[in-house]
């Protein structure tokens, strides 16, 4: 089975701290970096480390201003901008050999970096360089706590979703994803309908949503505990790094008659997974 975080398209770009970046901060390192891409592509002044860092600090500046409160127009209209001002440049343009010098001794302080924190609105991702366990977690504390993200065991890593059993109580029967088709338009989500809704604000409509289902196993853990594993398709991870950062997926957990909605944010998903493909 071929990695679900290799096998699915490179997407996307991280600041060199791996912060949040919000306002002027953010659109001054999307500006700067994704002007450093597009030099880098008519005049090839990066090594590929330093272009796919690059990458991941674009996507998290993206994400950034998109939750700041930018539209998906004003991003299109900077990124014109920002690709038409680089192509101006001629290559050995002082102002652009200065920027990657900059970049470069940036990029060194966390590139082989074996953790990195991705943070969102309410929720962050945690991207991890190991060969076991979780490569990426986002942590869910209510209404019941749980895990989400990609754990590798062995060779083999699936979109996976954990949930602590108690001794003597029964394990939810079964969870299904509900998500944005990605095939179908996405409606814009203002700062202001998160603000007043939360993560529900990002949560698709009837007419956009499709429904995924998981496959369900019990892991024993020490001291008598076991946990409920809920596991998705490749082709489902490929899918939720389609989606807007600002959007969210719900995860319904059905347990007999009761069921219970977590609430998952999709936010720099893409910028954690690019990290873990860095060359180093």
């Amino acid at each position: 089975m071929r990695s679900v975080l290799i096998a699915t398209a490179l997407i996307g770009v991280l600041t060199a701290s791996a912060s949040a970046q919000t306002g002027p901060n953010a659109r001054e390192a999307y500006v700067e970096r994704r002007g450093l891409i597009e030099a880098d592509t008519r005049c090839r002044l990066l090594t590929s480390t330093i272009r796919d860092a690059l990458n991941v600090s674009v996507a998290q500046a993206r994400g950034s201003l998109l939750r700041a409160g930018w539209s998906n127009a004003q991003m299109r209209e900077l990124d014109g901008a920002v690709v038409n001002a680089a192509s101006q440049r001629a290559c050995n343009d002082a102002r652009t050999a200065a920027s990657v010098t900059s970049v470069s001794r940036t990029v060194a302080q966390w590139a082989n970096a074996g953790t990195m924190e991705f943070p969102g609105w309410d929720r962050a991702w945690i991207a991890r360089r190991t060969s076991e366990g979780w490569r990426l977690s986002q942590s869910i504390d209510a209404p019941t706590a749980a895990t989400f993200g990609v754990r590798q065991i062995g060779e083999t890593q699936r979109l996976t979703l954990t949930i602590p059993v108690a001794r003597g109580e029964t394990a939810p029967r079964s969870v299904s994803m509900i998500m944005r088709d990605p095939a179908r338009a996405r409606s814009e989500i203002s700062l202001n309908q998160r603000i007043a809704s939360g993560l529900e604000a990002g949560l698709p409509s009837p007419a956009q949503a499709r429904t995924v289902p998981a496959a369900r196993s019990i892991e024993q853990l020490p001291n008598g505990r076991s946990q409920a594993v809920f596991t998705f398709t490749d082709t489902t991870f490929r899918d939720l790094l389609a989606l807007d950062p600002r959007e969210s997926i719900e995860l319904r957990v059905q347990n007999g008659r009761a069921a219970q909605s977590l609430l998952v944010e999709v936010g720099d998903i893409g910028a954690a997974r690019a990290f873990l493909t860095i060359r180093r």
